[in-house]
């Protein structure tokens, strides 16, 4: 009987092995819920953003390149024109002696196992030897989602030495035509030290007021985890939110949730503030928030952007002696050659604000002069 990793160099088992193992793989698209997918013929899709070339978070490369050759990556580091994204790994020689050694031994001991175990075991064994793969299927969504999430809260996406080793580095980040501002003239910034006269309703309102001018109607505000404890802890709102404890009413509370501060500001006729709490981990193995932090999204529409997508040429130019698949218009291959085994993807996309007049940004950590 063929062995899995055998069973899975033919398209349509590799298709499977990757399609369904990915619906219970902790590690989800995530864009797919903030953006629809358009298709394009080209790799540019509008001359002012020009020819992009980008996917580890995957890694962002030149069109004309090669996919950077990288050691397997552990999850916790991928967060990973057209943006072009691509990386490869040769399999770890240990992890495929690790994997034969395990089927090896479920075939030997198979004869004396309920069907249970046998289901449990081979499921084990099969979620091993899986690792790699994933690696490759979710490397580029986590780089939309980060550059999506970027963008959205920043109006800008950079690609760095710190957070695209390997790849492209862009001189300047590149602007996606969604305004932000400073705090109004005046204004007292957000920050752990200023927790007792920040004025979160104030700022709201003010955010809420260039919607007004620009025709537009907030209908969600959108914060990073960080920027959510400030508002959360701002004197101003535990001062104006009481607490019903059974039968009695406090006056104001100690601390207070992001629920409880959406109840009130729904009372006052106001949008509920929405947190974005996703998390990515460089190369270089920082953690960073991929909703920047110090910034009050205000946002008019549920959907404001839309996933360019092309097709990479060995979708329709194969590479002799790989097998491929899709995910999510990721494009996986494998292949075996005399120095070992080698697994990549490759991704044509990018995320752009169609709607970028539906989105209004605050920067909290500094106000007008």
């Amino acid at each position: 009987m063929a062995t899995i990793l055998e069973q899975i160099q033919k398209p349509k088992a590799f298709d499977a092995f990757i399609n369904e193992n990915m619906k219970t793989s902790t590690y989800q698209v995530g864009w797919d819920k903030e953006m629809a997918v358009e298709y394009e013929a080209s790799k540019t899709f509008q001359a002012a953003t020009a020819d992009y070339a980008a996917a580890m978070l995957g890694t962002v490369i030149d069109k004309s390149s090669g996919r950077p050759k990288h050691d397997m990556p552990s999850l916790g580091e991928l967060t990973g024109a057209l943006v072009r994204m691509g990386d490869e790994w040769q399999i770890d020689n240990d992890r495929l002696e690790r994997y034969y050694f395990m089927e090896n031994r479920f075939r030997d001991k198979a004869k004396n196992m309920s069907q249970e175990q046998k289901m449990a075991q081979y499921a084990q064994i099969v979620k091993y030897l899986f690792n790699p793969y994933e690696l490759a299927a979710i490397a580029p969504h986590r780089r939309i989602l980060a550059q999506y999430w970027e963008g959205l809260s920043d109006g800008q996406v950079t690609l760095t030495k710190t957070n695209n080793k390997g790849g492209v580095v862009w001189s300047a980040p590149l602007t996606n035509g969604i305004i932000k501002k400073n705090l109004p003239k005046g204004s007292v910034v957000w920050s752990t030290a200023t927790l007792a006269t920040m004025d979160v309703l104030g700022t709201l309102q003010n955010l809420e007021d260039e919607a007004d001018k620009a025709g537009k109607t907030v209908v969600k505000y959108r914060v990073s985890k960080a920027t959510a404890a400030l508002i959360c802890q701002s004197k101003q709102l535990k001062d104006l939110i009481g607490m019903n404890l059974g039968k009695l009413k406090t006056d104001s509370t100690p601390l207070l949730a992001m629920d409880t501060v959406n109840a009130y500001l729904i009372a006052l006729g106001k949008a509920p503030i929405e947190v974005i709490n996703e998390k990515g981990v460089l190369q270089t193995g920082a953690a960073v928030s991929l909703f920047k932090d110090d910034r009050l999204v205000a946002q008019c529409a549920d959907k404001v952007a839309v996933l360019k997508v092309s097709d990479p040429l060995e979708t329709i130019d194969p590479v002799p002696n790989k097998v491929y698949t899709s995910y999510y218009d990721n494009l996986i291959s494998q292949w075996r050659n005399d120095n070992g085994r080698y697994v990549a993807y490759e991704m044509y996309a990018y995320p752009v604000f169609t709607g970028m007049n539906d989105v209004f940004i605050y920067d909290t950590s500094t106000a007008d002069s």
